[in-house]
């Protein structure tokens, strides 16, 4: 009797310490599970926001509920799967999660470095060899690490896993919070009746003079001499125009280059990017330059999706006076909210992926740009997008103003046009550099119905070319009124984007000599020797943002020379506007 209570005790005690043993399994599970989670749909997510909200279009409340039900769903399938696991596949199962997520961590603390999170680079994410070893073999020692406690020294491992998890779930929900916070307004309400630039007029010419300026992103003048490798008469669409094959844009970078361009007022490093960009457009010959195209009866009409690229944090009111297409209509937009979904969450594992996994995750610029639609006017910048509009709606002609209109498209910043000038996946820079020469053509023609074309000043270029020291300069084709041939005239006439402004100003008939430091692109010589500077961003050894002045006079050859010798000048940034 006595040996029978005795059994029935002791296995009312195991079947107690297998059931402890369930729980404690389960909220091991749903720990580590949870963890992964919240930093690849929760916390992830939100920091890429809240780190670029003003680059962004979408607000908190269009993407947090819609992850935070991920987030809840993804955590409890995960633990429940873990859970029916047999112990000693739950225990690999648990280690190889719980160090995804510690690695991952790690690599978003101290691996990563200037990390790309907006897409910039039509090349996608690139890694020096030595950079992606060196990261892989911090991985694998972690995994390591982990696994051996795992097999060696089990207590010790199911504490440090569970503990693990809670202490880095519990300082990341905090840092959440925190980001909830103190998160700026616009993160949570999008601007009501704010100055912004208006696509009404996008596709409206003038029935009597125009300067129009097409500024195709990234479009270095290398890309130029690929495309027509591959395709000859790819540029044939510009016959009409001169190339300036020796063509200098100032500034790498779409900030500053198109606020420098239209302006023509110099970078001030010592002073904060706001500040800058309100003395720019506060400057007086930049108020002369589009007091003057008023009294010459000129619209001055800005096609780019992007306005803070040229007001910063100001937002459009400080262009008012200055730019015509300001508007402060209220705006109807329709958000796609699985792709906003997918593209945070691919983002989000792009930051806490290895760098040779990095690539896997990357999202260009223009996916962010889809994400969110005007229902209204808004600004059409994407290639393919533009495109397709320009053919439904035609270009219309206004008879009451002339027109000064610049025309940002991305041009060649991704590779996601195909040579017919319409939307593609995988394409390359030749296909993309021909498509964009297709939409050109396009646009031609209707000035060309339109009865003008031939009075029309035309300028095509980029606001900045590649990242390499060979693909620094841009395109430059530029066609004054009446101007035709056969087939391009090539001059290596060394144009820079400080002459954009004095362009302009005598094309439309003004006193060119007192804008910037620049002159007129038509009054440059052939084999004309010119000292230009070109401004590139970096990274000291101590991380600070500066920019590498390279002064040189020459062509591309010079300015390679000179980046082989180093910068003629190096400048700290006071503030960075990336």
């Amino acid at each position: 009797m006595i040996d029978k209570e005795s059994e029935n005790r002791m296995e009312k005690k195991n079947e107690g310490t297998n059931k402890k043993e369930k729980i404690k399994k389960i909220w091991t599970g749903l720990l580590v599970a949870g963890l992964l989670s919240f930093m690849l749909f929760c916390f992830g997510p939100m920091e890429i926001f809240v780190g670029n909200v003003t680059e962004f279009d979408f607000l908190f409340g269009e993407f947090m509920p819609y992850l935070a039900g991920i987030f809840v769903i993804f955590t409890i399938v995960l633990a429940v799967l873990l859970t029916v696991l047999p112990d000693k596949i739950w225990k690999y199962g648990i280690t190889v999660i719980f160090g995804i997520a510690l690695a991952g961590y790690l690599q978003i603390m101290f691996l990563n470095k200037n990390l790309d999170l907006l897409g910039v680079n039509p090349n996608g994410y690139q890694v020096a060899a030595g950079q992606g070893v060196t990261d892989l073999l911090i991985w694998l020692v972690i995994f390591g690490l982990i696994v051996a406690l795992a097999v060696c020294r089990e207590e010790i491992w199911k504490k440090a896993v569970t503990y693990g998890a809670a202490f880095l779930l519990a300082i990341q929900a905090v840092a959440m919070v925190s980001l909830l916070i103190t998160a700026p307004e616009e993160a949570y309400k999008r601007p009501f009746g704010d100055d912004r630039l208006s696509g009404e007029e996008q596709y409206t010419v003038s029935v009597k003079d125009n300067v129009i300026v097409f500024v195709l992103d990234y479009f270095s003048s290398l890309y130029l001499q690929e495309m027509l490798e591959k395709y000859p008469d790819g540029a044939d669409v510009l016959h009409d125009f001169t190339y300036y094959n020796n063509a200098d844009c100032t500034y790498y970078g779409t900030f500053p280059s198109l606020a420098h361009m239209l302006t023509g007022q110099e970078v001030d490093t010592t002073i904060p990017v706001a500040e800058w960009c309100r003395d720019i457009w506060e400057a007086p010959s930049t108020g002369n330059f589009y007091n003057g195209l008023k009294n010459q009866n000129y619209k001055a009409n800005i096609y780019t999706t992007d306005a803070n690229v040229l007001t910063a944090s100001n937002g459009c009111s400080i262009l008012r006076d200055k730019i015509s297409n300001v508007t402060n209509e209220p705006r109807e937009v329709s958000v796609d909210h699985p792709l906003l979904v997918k593209t945070l969450v691919k983002m989000s594992a792009y930051r806490m992926a290895p760098d040779f996994f990095k690539q896997t995750f990357y999202t260009n610029v223009s996916e962010y740009s889809l994400i969110v639609e005007d229902l209204g006017e808004g600004i059409l910048q994407t290639n393919s997008d533009f495109y397709a509009k320009l053919k439904e709606k035609g270009l219309q002609a206004d008879e009451n103003s002339n027109y000064f209109i610049v025309q940002h498209l991305i041009g060649t910043h991704e590779f996601n046009t195909d040579i017919n000038g319409n939307a593609c996946e995988g394409g390359n820079v030749e296909d993309t550099a021909r498509g964009c020469m297709t939409i050109l053509e396009e646009y031609l023609n209707q000035l060309r119905e339109l009865g003008v074309y031939d009075n029309a000043t035309i300028i095509v270029t980029a606001d900045h070319g590649g990242c390499e020291k060979e693909d620094l300069q841009i395109i430059y084709f530029a066609k004054r009124p009446g101007e035709t041939h056969e087939s391009s005239p090539v001059t290596n006439a060394p144009v820079s984007h400080c002459d954009l402004l004095p362009t302009v100003a005598q094309a439309a008939e003004m006193d060119y000599s007192k804008y910037g430091s620049g002159r007129s692109a038509f009054d440059l010589s052939q084999d004309e020797l010119r000292e230009r500077t070109l401004w590139v961003r970096g990274k000291d050894e101590k991380g600070k943002d500066i920019y590498n002045l390279y002064t040189y006079t020459g062509d591309i050859l010079a300015l390679i020379t000179q980046i082989d010798e180093g910068p003629s000048e190096v400048k700290e940034m006071y503030e960075s506007y990336f």
